[in-house]
This record gives C-alpha cells, structure tokens and sequence, in this order.
C-alpha cells in the first residue's frame, strides 16, 4: 500500500473546460509554473486500455512513464488451495446453523490451505526522458488534455519563440505517438532517453538493456531470477525532420531538427523473452505504423470521440467559472457549502475521459485505472472485486460506453474456469465463486483466506459482477447475448445455490450457512463468518429471480423436468430481509448478531442499489427500513474510503435522499480525493491513488437525474440543492429508452424530456412528487414532454 513517502505519480493537471451549452471541444489547462514539475508528483493521463501513459509537462525537461495493462510482477509459485472433504464442509455449515461460528470460522480457514501466489502487483515499465536545452525565460506556459480526443499538449514561450509538444495512445493503432515541434524560427535540440528512475521503487535484480539505433529506441527487462525467464519491452520509433543526430552512453542526442516524431509501444513476455526479443517483432510492427502523426490523431479520434460524446452533462455553470482551472474549481469548492457546478461538469467528463482511457474490449479499469508510477501500488492495483471494479463500472452502461463494459464481461468469462474451482473446491458445490480480488488478468482463483476474510463464504460477490451483464441486457434488450453470454452465467448460478442451501431455519427458509458481509463484523461478536447477511441474501434473490425470469423470455427450462420449476423454489424458500431495533435492515439477518454501522462498506443496501429490489410502492416498510439503514451508515465517515461514499451515494439515489447524496459528492469534491488532473485517491488528503472515485463518480450523477427500472425511469429523482438548472443528454435507462435530452429549470418549475424507443413500447414515467403515468412509445419515433415539476 502507498503511503505519502513512496507515492510516485499524485496527478495533477488536467481540465475539461466546456459542457455540452458549449459544442466543440472539451478541454482544459493546468495554470502551474513549470518549475513545479521537478517533482514526481505531476502527471496528465492518457490511454487505450492496453496502454498507459503520464506525462508530467516540465518544457525543458520532460518525462513520461509508461505502462501497460500486462505489467504484473511475476511469482515463482503458484496460487493454491484444499480441496476440502465434504465431511468437513458439513460441519462448517452446522456450526454456523447452531451458531457456533467462531467454530465455523476458525474451521473454514483452516482447512483451506490457502496459499497465496501467481501474478504480484501492478508496475510501471520506464520513464521516457526529453531534455531540451534553454533559452531565456520560460512563459505564457499551458498544458491541455482534451477529453474528447485523448490528446495531451504542452504549450510554452522562450526567446526562440513559441513551442508545442503533443502526445496521446491510439485506440486505432495501438500506439502511443509524440511531437515535438520547434518554433518556426527556432530549432529543436534535445536528449531522449529511456530509464528506470530509482523514484519508481523497481526491486533489486531486475536486468536492463536498452539497444538503440538513431531511428529505434529499445529498452529490454528480465524480472529477477529465478523469473529472469519472463521479461517485457519498450520500442520507440524516431523519426525526425532536418538536423543531425547521433548516440552516446544509451542517449539519442537531436540537434537543429524542426519537428520530432516519436511511436512507442509496449509488449510482455510471459515465457522466454530472449528469444522473443531476437525476433525483433516490436520494431517491425512500429516500422510498418504510418509514420503521420496527424493521420494517427485522426484515425483515433473517429474511435475515441465517437464513444466519449454520446452522453454530455450540463449543471447550468456560467462561462466565466468554466473558464477556471480544476486548481480554481477544487479551491473554489473547499471554501463554499455549495456545489461548484463548472467543477461537477469538469468530474462528470474527467471520469468518463479516465474511464474509456483505461478499458478497452479485453480488460475493464483496475484499481489504478491504467496507470501508475510507483511499484509500490496501493493493494497491488488488482482487480478487487468485492465493492471497487463494480463501482469503477457503475456509469459504464447507463453511460453508453460499451466498448469499456464489453472488456468487464469478457473479463468475467475469461475469470469464470477458476471461479468455478473455487466454487469446487472450497464450498464442494457446482457453479461459481468469485475470487475477493485477483492480480491481472492470469487467475480468478480465490484470494486472501484468514481468519478475517473467509471469502469463500462471500457467495453474494458473483451476483454483484453479474448485475451489470443483466443490466446491459435491459438496455439493449441483445437477445443473442442474453442467451449465449449470460444464461449460462444464471444457469451455472441455479446450480450452485441448489448445492449450497442445506439447512432450514425454524420457519422453514433456507439458512444461508456459512455467509460473509464484506469486510464488516458484528459490534458484539467479532467474527466474520456467520449467517444470512443482507449482500449474500440480496445476491441470491438477485441471481436467483434473474434466472427465472430468463427462462421465461427464452423459453428455457420449463416443465417439470425443467430447471425454472426449482430455481423458483429455492427463491420462494430463501429467507426474507430482517428489520433491527433501530428500524433499519439488519446486515446479518440471524438473532443477536448486532449491528456495526460504523464501517466503510454498504454491503447490506445492494438490494437498493444496484438491484433495485425494494420501491416506495411495492416494498414500502423495507424501503423505508433501507433508508434508515443509510441514515444509521450517514452517522459516520464511511472510514473516509472513497468507495464507501461512492456506494453509499448510489444508494442514496435509489431512495431519493438527495441531501445525503449532496454531502458525500461535497466530500468527494471538498476533501482532495481529487488531485488537479482529476484523477483520484482512496483517501481524503489525496492518501492512496485510486481510481474508484473519478470513474464511479459520473454513474452517481447519472442516478442523481435518471433512476430507472425494468418498468420505466424516473427524472431528477435526486436532484442535489444548488443545482437549479442543467440537461443531460445520450443516457441509457433499464427499461430499453434512451434519454435523448433531458433539461431542468426549477426557476420555472418544468423539465422537459425526449425518449427514443427502438421497438413499440409501454412504460411508467415519474417527475417530482405529482408526476406519475404511464406513456406509450412508439418505434422509432421521439417522444417529447414538458412537466410541470414539484
């Protein structure tokens, strides 16, 4: 885990200045003096989920890190674990239906025979330095990402006059491309090299070669032994107009070009590197990129631009305070009780910018989006698939980015083998069992069992990685991937709960024997393995009422002979959720397990948020008994983990409390989660890199103006104070519409909407408190309204 001392890369910089009342570009400038970025602490992010890089902006003396989605420490030995004997599983769970479960506890752990292993923590691959030489002062400097390109640019003045300096990461030709460009009555001299800074904390024994041409820059890297086997590479193309150059001690020195051309790419070898190496791929497919950097920007944009601008946001900020730098927006929110709307705008983009920037179709964000400058990355930068990949990917659908989301389901099928073992294995039943977190993409086998985390018990953690397949479902209503992507999901899912529910409490439901709240315990009995706990609870109701409702659509296993016919009666026989002395849903549903409100995770409102199990009119005293929940959970600081105000903010949506969703984005803004780039930490005071804030942050804001179900959607169902005009336009609802425009003015008590529908349909449209009936929709065809709102 980081701390203050070892933290690499806090990011700081980058803007998004323009809203959708302002077409054309998205962009925005960092006003610090370049003098600043001496430090390894500033960096502008740019990406295409496979590729990453930060680009720290100093005029005279640039650096660049790169990574990539591969770069995991290797380890010698494997990831295992017991398979455990039957009769021992048996007793774990009669311990933990008889309430012996410290028993049950240590008992499980025991036998497990965890042993951790496989791919160690994420890391950079090196630094790209350019140092220029000077001349004069250095002024009127600006450095730009633009969001709805992915371009990076560095602008500055000097006696030689006016110097720019472009980069981005091509989602079109997997490469990341710089220029370099002198004034135009002015040459560009310089140094490039490649290095490993000791700043990024490397471990002993790694080997770097680096073998450069005048045209090839190659940086090699063998892991320390015994896995010196197992290596990776950097290759950068240069391609320069006019001047000379020439190589001296691993440096490419540039003197009296007019414009520098660099292509970089990365590339692991999981196995015999060497030999890879000499096969001189890397060169060959960067010699055969077309060396034109505006043909590579532009070829990028169609693919970037398209994806970034289908949904765009407007909080009603004056011109005047989008005109501000995110160091102004973030200073201005510290020192004001209401929401800095151009700031609110600016997150809303930053995060769908860091979002798309760091999937792609193979792999979705990780903890650290893409990036990282320090090898000593918080949690290793896994996967952690409890709470944080699954808010990362909470806007993912609703904000029609499914070219990111199509990296998280595929994903999920690559994990599904090992969650199956692990379902196998430690709990003897058929189906899945997802994995607490997992290193990289190599292995979705069971981590950190102790007597803490007895996460093989945390069966409701594949119902939540589910959820989002089934709501992409709702909203594209695809029936091909309905059938062949997630009904063998659910199918292996009624499978496993037919396995694993054995014991019956006195009234005859299913105990849910052997059960896990994420990271929290009792206030009286610090165990964590116990019974029928609210996240394990909802996710079978979920897995399990999902299923059956596919059957249906498909036609699948009906009949007697049929799976529906039993999946639909376990879900009858699960027990129901349990209501505390305090009027809140309990977080164990078992008798004298006391709460524990003070805690980060909201583990026991997943039936609100994402699963939208409980309604004001369907669920009324389970509704209201969630929002106490929420209101017991507001008590307190949610341990100023970002991904506790994240969860509880989206939860606080589904039940309308707009107040109690104000003061966690007014905390989120307030407290330095957000560095100056706005990328984001776990921690106020910018503790920790993480970026479960900056992506999970525009999925808040879309719940905030669109709730929406099965049934229909609701507009503005909590809507903040301070937010008294605005539109939001290209978002995806459950019930199959899009909102193609969606436009508030409380001044005048009206919103207006248009709804498209791709098929004839009937849904149940709500606005305010007096607005509720149902609309037809026809294919096709826009559907418009103004509401009068109260």
């Amino acid at each position: 885990m980081w701390n203050k001392k070892i933290l690499y890369f806090i990011l700081i910089g980058i803007a998004s200045l323009g809203v959708c009342a302002q077409p054309a570009v998205r962009q925005g400038y960092s006003i610090h003096f370049p003098d600043t970025y001496t430090k390894w602490q500033e960096a502008l992010l740019a990406g295409n989920g496979k590729m990453g890089i930060m680009v720290f902006g100093n005029p005279l003396h640039e650096t660049v890190v790169f990574n990539d989605r591969s770069f995991n420490f290797p380890r010698q030995n494997p990831r295992t674990f017991a398979e455990v004997p039957r009769d021992t599983l048996d007793l774990i769970k009669k311990y933990c239906a008889t309430g012996k479960f410290k028993e049950a506890n240590d008992l499980a752990v025991r036998t497990s025979h965890w042993q951790d292993g496989g791919e160690g923590g994420r890391h950079p691959g090196f630094a790209l330095k350019i140092d220029m030489d000077a001349s004069g002062t250095v002024r009127d400097y600006r450095r730009i990402c633009n969001y709805e390109t992915g371009e990076i640019t560095v602008r500055w003045s000097d006696e030689r006059g006016a110097w720019k300096r472009r980069a981005f990461v091509s989602r079109d030709a997997d490469v990341a491309a710089f220029e370099l460009q002198a004034p135009s009555a002015g040459k560009l001299n310089c140094a490039i090299s490649l290095q490993m800074p000791a700043e990024m904390n490397f471990p002993k024994g790694l080997k770097t070669k680096c073998l450069h041409t005048k045209d090839y820059l190659n940086i090699r890297v063998n892991y320390a032994a015994p896995m010196d086997t197992i290596g990776y590479e950097g290759g950068i193309r240069v391609k320069q107009k006019g001047g000379s150059s020439f190589l001296r001690n691993d440096t490419l020195y540039i003197k009296d070009a007019s414009e520098i051309l660099l292509l970089s790419r990365t590339q692991k070898y999981p196995e015999n590197c060497e030999a890879e190496w000499s096969k001189g791929f890397l060169k060959k497919e960067l010699d055969a990129v077309r060396a034109n950097y505006n043909g590579l920007l532009k070829a990028h944009k169609a693919l970037h631009t398209s994806i970034y601008n289908r949904v765009r946001i407007d909080l009603g900020a004056t011109s005047q305070e989008r005109s501000l730098s995110n160091e102004e927006l973030l200073e201005k929110q510290r020192n004001t009780d209401q929401p800095v709307l151009a700031l609110w705008e600016r997150i809303f983009d930053a995060g769908r910018y860091h979002f798309l920037s760091s999937g792609n179709e193979l792999t979705p964000p990780d903890l650290l989006g893409i990036w990282t400058g320090d090898c000593n990355a918080g949690w290793g930068g896994y996967y952690h698939l409890d709470a944080n990949l699954n808010l990362q990917v909470s806007g993912g659908n609703t904000g029609a980015m499914p070219e990111v989301m199509e990296g998280y389901f595929h994903l999920n099928e690559v994990w599904r083998e090992d969650f199956a073992t692990n379902a196998t294995k430690l709990l003897g039943c058929r189906g899945m069992l997802a994995c607490g977190n997992t290193p990289g993409l190599s292995s979705g086998l069971m981590a950190s069992i102790n007597d803490f985390y007895p996460y093989h018990y945390a069966t409701g953690e594949e119902a939540w990685l589910l959820y989002p397949f089934w709501e992409h479902y709702l909203i594209t209503e695809d029936q091909e991937f309905l059938k062949n992507r997630l009904f063998p999901l659910l199918k292996c899912m009624g499978d496993f709960y037919e396995d694993f529910l054995k014991y019956r409490d006195d009234e005859g439901h299913y105990i849910i024997a052997g059960s896990v709240s994420p990271e929290n315990q009792p206030s009286n009995l610090r165990v964590s393995l116990l019974n029928n706990s609210a996240f394990d609870l909802s996710g079978a109701r979920f897995l399990l009422s999902t299923l059956v409702k596919v059957c249906d659509l498909l036609g699948e296993e009906q009949g007697v002979n049929g799976g529906k016919i039993r999946w639909q009666r376990l879900l009858n026989e699960l027990p129901p959720y349990r209501i505390n002395k305090d009027g809140a849903i309990k977080e164990w549903g078992w008798p004298g397990l006391e709460e524990s409100y003070n805690h980060r995770h909201s583990s026991h409102l997943m039936m609100v948020w994402p699963y939208r199990e409980f309604s004001e009119d369907k669920t009324p005293e389970l509704y209201k008994a969630a929002h106490r929940a929420l209101q017991m959970r507001d008590q307190y600081s949610y341990e100023n983990a970002g991904h506790g105000y994240l969860h509880a903010a989206l939860i606080a949506a589904g039940l309308h409390d707009a107040s109690s969703l104000r003061k966690k984005m007014m905390t989120l803004t307030q407290k330095d989660f957000y560095y100056n780039s706005l990328s984001t930490a776990h921690y106020p005071n910018h503790g920790t890199f993480c970026t479960d804030v900056c992506h999970a942050v525009p999925g808040v804001l879309i719940e905030m103006l669109v709730g929406s179900n099965e049934e229909g959607l609701e507009l503005l169902p909590a809507l903040v104070e301070g937010i008294r005009q605005g539109s939001i336009s290209g978002i995806k609802t459950r019930c199959g519409v899009t909102i193609e425009h969606l436009s508030w003015d409380l001044s005048q008590n009206k919103v207006s909407v248009t709804l498209y529908s791709a098929k004839d349909r009937e849904i149940r449209m709500k606005a305010g408190q007096l607005y509720d009936r149902t609309i037809q929709l026809k294919q096709g065809k826009p559907y418009k309204a103004t509401i009068d709102y109260q």
